[in-house]
């Protein structure tokens, strides 16, 4: 009985995983860090609106 294989080769070895630039890194922290300060600028605005004292 003949051995079939299914193996033309020998098995190449997984590439290493590229990491991502770190100017990535750093354009993504500062889109949070913008969004962060907008939001808190318009929870502000909010507690400004609605609070008791703005309204007398």
């Amino acid at each position: 009985m003949d051995e079939f294989s299914l193996s033309t080769g020998p098995i190449p070895e997984p590439s290493p995983k590229a990491t991502l630039p770190r100017s990535a890194w750093s354009s993504q922290l500062a889109q949070l860090r913008i969004l962060l300060r907008a939001k808190q600028s318009l929870d502000q605005q909010e507690i400004e609106f609605f609070s008791p004292e703005s309204k007398a």
